[in-house]
């Protein structure tokens, strides 16, 4: 019950007529959702459901509400994950692991597995590419070999 407000769009009907309380009633009995109501009366699934809490009503018991036929597409299949083979050390290049509080920005930010002094974690410390957070040989470990 889609009413014009005069600037000639359209607006949900607020009030609740006799009629309307009628076909709420009916379809409540039938088991319809309350989207379902909704939008056979052109309102929204709010005002169904306040209304519906108002006047008490119930649905019949052993019975699964009626719902709208879904739309929606199957999920679409995901492209394969590949995974890189389990490495067994992360190893500095140039054999000079630098802190962690003491990385510079042309530093590679491969973290190690190894550990400082104060024991916070240990990056390659060997120059890194342009435009890259590696050295070359973990640019191609880390990027390259991931992207098979």
């Amino acid at each position: 019950m889609l009413r014009d407000n005069g600037g000639g769009s359209m607006v949900f009907q607020s009030t609740w007529d006799d009629a309307a309380e009628q076909t709420l009633r009916r379809r409540v009995a039938e088991g319809a959702s309350s989207s379902l109501i909704a939008d056979e009366m052109h309102r929204t699934r709010s005002a169904v459901c306040g209304k519906i809490s108002r006047l008490k009503l119930k649905r019949p018991e052993g019975q699964p509400p009626m719902t709208k036929a879904t739309t929606k597409q199957p999920p679409k299949a995901e492209a394969p994950v590949i995974l890189a083979p389990k490495l067994a050390r992360i190893e500095a290049v140039n054999g000079k692991p630098v802190p962690f509080l003491q990385v510079k920005s042309f530093h590679c930010r491969a973290v190690l597995d190894e550990r400082g002094e104060d024991g916070l974690a240990m990056f390659c410390g060997a120059r890194k590419l342009s435009g890259s957070s590696w050295c070359p040989k973990h640019h191609q470990l880390f990027v390259i070999y991931g992207r098979a």
